[in-house]
C-alpha cells in the first residue's frame, strides 16, 4: 500500500518537474494490424533536479532511448516510460524515443477487418493518448508539435494544425505532416485515417474551415448545416478572436462520444450526425458541432487545471452552443431544451449528490446545470462586466491553465464582488433553491425560501406587464386588477417552484403570458382539471401558431379517454407543422377510425421517426392492410441507424404470407444488420430487433461475440447482456459454446470466464 501511494505521488509530481516545449514525432500507423510504431523527439526544460524523468505509456513497448547524443537505460512498467540520468534544474534535453504499440485505449481502428467504414481515430479525453503516444498526460504541461503520419495509400489524413507536406513513399504508402504552432495538452492531439471528401470557406475573421464528409454521403446532405454562420456567430460572441490557423470537423465511426474538441480538429460521431435533408429533421449536429467549437476557446485555449474545474470547459461550451440553438432555431426552441434538462436537475438532486466544483460530478452536473450557472452569472453581474470578465480570463490565461478559484478571484477583479453566496449555492452544494409560494387573496405567502434568495415575479394586470422582486410575503399592489402573476418569469432561474394560486391566474398564463416556456409550464398544471374546462383552453390554444410542445402536452392529456371532441382537436393537430405530427405519431398508440387515413399521412412527413412509429403503429391495428402497407413502404431508404429498415424487416417477418418466398432475404438482411461491416448505432437496433422477434442463430451469435469484444463500451455491454440472457438457455449455450470455441485462445478465455465461469 505504501509503495502504491508513493508510486502515485511521483506520477502526480511529474509535472512540477520538467515542462515539454516541443514534440517532433515520425508515427507509421498499421492499420490491419492495429499497430503503431514511432520514433519521437521531446524538446523538455527540467524545472527540478532529478535522477530520473517518466513519462505516461500505459501499453508501450519501447525499445530504445536517448538522450541528447547518448543512449540511456530506462525501465518500462504497464502504466510508465522511466528514463534514468541526472537531469539539472533549468536545464533543456532532447528526449529520442523509439517505440511500438497495439493500443487498447485512444487510437481506434473500425473496419479493417470487414466490409465497414474504414477508419482510425484517436480520443485522447482526459489522459488516453499515452496510450499510443508516449507523453505526458498533465494538462498543465502544454506544448507545441510536428507529427510526420505514415499511412496506407488512399486514405484521407487529417490532424492538427496546418498540413506542410502530403508526399507518396512509395506505391504503398504516403506520409502526411502536420505543424501544430501554438501550445496545447497532450490530450487534445489528434489523428483520423479514413476517406473523405474536404469543402472549405473562409470565416468573416479569415480563418480557413475544412468540414469533411463520407464520400458516399453526398446526396441532399446537411450535416453541416450553417457551418459558417456557427462559426462567425461564437467569434463574434466570444470577446477574444479564434486563436488557432484553422478549423477541421471529421466524423468519426463508432464514436466514443457526441464529439471531441481536438484543438483546431473537431472529431464527432460520424454514425448519428451525418444526416440528410429528412434525418436533419429528427437529429442535427447544430448543437454539438457549436459546442465543440466554443471548446476551442474554453478548454483548448485556456484550460483547468484540474478535473475539479470542469466547469471552466463544459458549462461554458454548452452555454454558447445554446446561444447558437437560439440564434438558429428560435427562442421557443432552446428554452424548451433548457427546461427539459432543469427538470431533470430538480429531479436527481437527492441522488446526484456530488457538486460541481469535484472531480466527479455527473455530466448532467457539468454540461448543463453548468451552462446554466454560466447564463445566471451573466445576468447576475449585468452583460458589459461579463463580457469584460470572459475577456479577461481568456487572454490572462491564454495558452496557460486556470482553476475556478482563479475565475472566481478574477470576478471579484472585474466587479468588486467576489459573489461568495452565488458560488458557494452553485458550486459547492447540489442543492436547487426550492420556493413553495401561495396566493391567498390579495396576499402572496412565501412557505418555504430557505437559501432567503429573491423570486422574480411578471404582474400581467389589464393594462400592463411590470416585474417584482419579493423574498418575503407581500401584499399585492392593485389586486383586483390582476390577470395572473407568474414566478421565476422566462425560466430565467434554475429553481424549483411550487406556485399555488388560482385557476384563472393559471388560465390567463397559459393563453396571456409572452414567453412560450411559461405558457406550456402553466398548461402543465392543469392536468387534474375538469374535462370541460381543459377544453375550453385547447379550443384556443388549437387555432393559434404555438411551438409543438404546447400540442404535445394537449396530447398528452386528451389520448386516456378521447371523445368526439378531442378527436376533432387531433384533426386540427394533423394540420399543424412536422414537430407536431410527430407527436401525433409518438403519442397515438390507438388510432380512431376517424383519423386512420390522417394517420397514416404521416408515411409521407420528412421525418424518418415519424415514418418509423408510424409504419409499427398502423401495422399493428390494422391487420388486414399490413401487406399493402409493407409494399408502400418498402423503399423508404431510412437514417444512419436503419431503425426504420429494421422496422420494416420485422414486421415483413411476422406478416403471415406476406412475401413468403422473400422472407429468407429478409432475414438474412436483418442478422446482416448485427455485422461488424455496420456501424454500432445499427448494430444495437438489430439486436434489438433480433431478440424481440427471437430470429437467433449462430450467425447471430457469432456477430454479438464479435460485439461483446468492441472498443465501445455502448456497444459490447449490451452484447455482453444479450450474451448472458441466452447462455441461460440450455440449446443457445450449446451454440454459444460452439462460436466461442472457434474464437482466438485470449477471446475464448475472455467469454468462458465470462459466460460460463470456467476456462479450458
Amino acid at each position: 500500500l505504501i509503495f502504491l501511494i508513493l508510486s502515485w505521488h511521483i506520477t502526480a509530481q511529474q509535472s512540477k518537474q520538467y515542462d515539454i516545449l516541443d514534440l517532433q514525432a515520425n508515427i507509421n500507423i498499421k492499420p490491419y494490424q492495429g499497430q503503431i510504431t514511432g520514433e519521437l523527439v521531446y524538446q523538455i526544460k527540467l524545472l527540478k533536479n532529478t535522477n530520473s524523468i517518466r513519462l505516461d505509456a500505459p501499453g508501450i513497448h519501447t525499445r530504445k532511448v536517448k538522450v541528447g547524443c547518448f543512449t540511456k537505460k530506462f525501465m518500462q512498467t504497464n502504466k510508465l516510460l522511466i528514463i534514468n540520468k541526472k537531469f539539472k534544474k533549468d536545464k533543456t534535453y532532447k528526449l529520442h524515443i523509439w517505440y511500438e504499440a497495439q493500443p487498447k485505449k485512444a487510437m481506434y481502428f473500425t473496419g479493417w477487418h470487414s466490409h465497414g467504414r474504414k477508419q482510425v481515430w484517436t480520443q485522447g479525453q482526459g489522459k488516453n493518448n499515452s496510450h499510443w503516444l508516449p507523453t505526458n498526460d498533465d494538462q498543465n504541461d502544454k506544448f507545441t508539435w510536428k507529427l510526420r503520419i505514415t499511412t496506407p495509400k488512399g486514405y484521407q489524413v487529417i490532424s492538427n494544425g496546418q498540413e506542410i507536406e502530403h508526399r507518396n513513399l512509395n506505391d504503398e504508402l504516403t506520409q502526411t505532416t502536420f505543424k501544430q504552432q501554438q501550445p496545447a495538452p497532450a490530450y487534445l492531439i489528434f489523428v483520423g485515417v479514413g476517406k473523405y471528401t474536404e469543402t472549405k470557406f473562409i470565416a468573416q475573421s479569415g480563418t480557413p474551415v475544412y468540414n469533411y464528409q463520407y464520400t458516399d454521403h453526398t446526396e441532399n446532405d446537411k450535416t453541416y448545416y450553417q457551418s459558417k454562420f456557427i462559426f462567425d456567430f461564437l467569434n463574434d460572441e466570444i470577446p477574444v478572436a479564434y486563436a488557432w490557423k484553422n478549423y477541421k470537423q471529421i466524423p468519426c465511426r463508432d464514436f466514443l462520444y457526441g464529439g471531441m474538441e481536438n484543438v483546431s480538429a473537431t472529431s464527432f460521431n460520424g454514425d448519428r450526425y451525418v444526416v440528410d435533408s429528412i434525418e436533419f429533421n429528427d437529429t442535427n449536429f447544430v448543437n454539438v458541432s457549436a459546442h465543440e467549437l466554443a471548446h476551442q476557446w474554453f478548454g483548448d485555449l485556456v484550460t483547468g487545471k484540474s478535473s475539479a474545474d470542469h466547469w471552466l470547459h463544459e458549462g461554458f461550451a454548452t452555454y454558447y452552443a445554446s446561444l447558437v440553438d437560439r440564434a438558429l432555431f428560435g427562442k421557443a426552441y432552446n428554452d424548451y431544451n433548457v427546461y427539459r434538462y432543469d427538470q431533470q436537475i430538480i429531479a436527481s438532486q437527492n441522488t446526484d449528490t456530488i457538486p460541481l466544483h469535484r472531480p466527479n460530478a455527473s455530466s448532467l452536473t457539468y454540461y448543463q446545470k453548468g451552462a446554466r450557472i454560466v447564463q445566471m452569472l451573466r445576468q447576475h453581474i449585468g452583460n458589459d462586466a461579463y463580457q469584460k470578465l470572459i475577456n479577461t480570463y481568456l487572454t490572462r490565461n491564454i495558452y496557460g491553465n486556470a482553476s475556478i478559484a482563479d475565475f472566481q478571484h478574477l470576478t471579484y477583479e472585474i466587479t468588486g464582488d467576489s459573489l461568495p453566496r452565488f458560488f458557494h449555492l452553485w458550486f459547492e452544494t447540489q442543492s436547487i433553491p426550492k420556493f413553495v409560494v401561495q396566493q391567498k387573496a390579495d396576499s402572496i405567502l412565501f412557505k418555504q425560501n430557505p437559501q432567503n434568495l429573491n423570486l422574480d415575479f411578471l404582474v400581467m394586470t389589464q393594462d400592463s406587464i411590470y416585474k417584482i422582486k419579493r423574498k418575503k410575503s407581500f401584499k399585492i399592489i392593485d389586486y383586483q386588477h390582476i390577470k395572473t402573476m407568474i414566478a421565476n418569469p422566462d425560466n430565467q432561474n434554475l429553481y424549483d417552484i411550487h406556485f399555488q394560486r388560482k385557476d384563472a391566474w393559471v388560465q390567463n398564463q397559459i393563453l396571456d403570458a409572452p414567453d412560450f416556456i411559461d405558457r406550456y409550464k402553466a398548461l402543465k398544471q392543469i392536468r387534474h382539471w375538469d374535462e370541460k374546462r381543459r377544453d375550453s383552453i385547447y379550443n384556443v390554444l388549437l387555432f393559434r401558431n404555438e411551438y409543438y410542445p404546447i400540442y404535445a402536452e394537449i396530447l398528452q392529456q386528451i389520448k386516456p379517454d378521447l371523445n368526439r371532441k378531442h378527436i376533432n382537436f387531433i384533426q386540427k393537430l394533423f394540420q399543424k407543422k412536422l414537430k407536431t405530427r410527430q407527436q401525433i405519431a409518438l403519442q397515438l398508440d390507438s388510432i380512431p377510425a376517424e383519423l386512420k387515413a390522417s394517420y397514416k399521412s404521416l408515411l409521407h412527413d420528412a421525418s424518418y421517426v415519424t415514418k418509423q412509429a408510424t409504419l409499427w403503429h398502423y401495422w399493428a391495428q390494422f391487420s388486414d392492410e399490413r401487406s399493402t402497407l409493407l409494399d408502400q413502404t418498402q423503399n423508404i431508404k431510412g437514417e444512419n441507424d436503419k431503425a426504420f429498415r429494421l422496422t420494416w424487416l420485422s414486421l415483413a417477418l411476422m406478416t403471415p404470407h406476406y412475401k413468403d418466398v422473400e422472407k429468407q432475404r429478409f432475414a438474412q438482411e436483418l442478422i446482416h444488420y448485427s455485422s461488424p461491416d455496420c456501424n454500432m448505432l445499427v448494430r444495437l437496433n438489430a439486436f434489438d430487433m433480433l431478440f424481440n422477434i427471437q430470429l437467433i442463430n449462430s450467425e447471430v451469435i457469432d456477430n454479438l461475440l464479435d460485439a461483446g469484444l468492441h472498443f465501445n463500451w455502448r456497444m459490447h455491454q449490451p452484447a455482453r447482456r444479450y450474451l448472458k440472457k441466452l447462455a441461460q438457455n440450455e440449446h443457445f449455450r450449446d451454440l454459444i459454446q460452439a462460436s466461442v470455441d472457434k474464437l482466438p485462445k485470449a477471446k475464448r478465455l475472455f467469454y468462458e470466464k465470462f459466460l460460463f465461469n470456467h476456462a479450458r
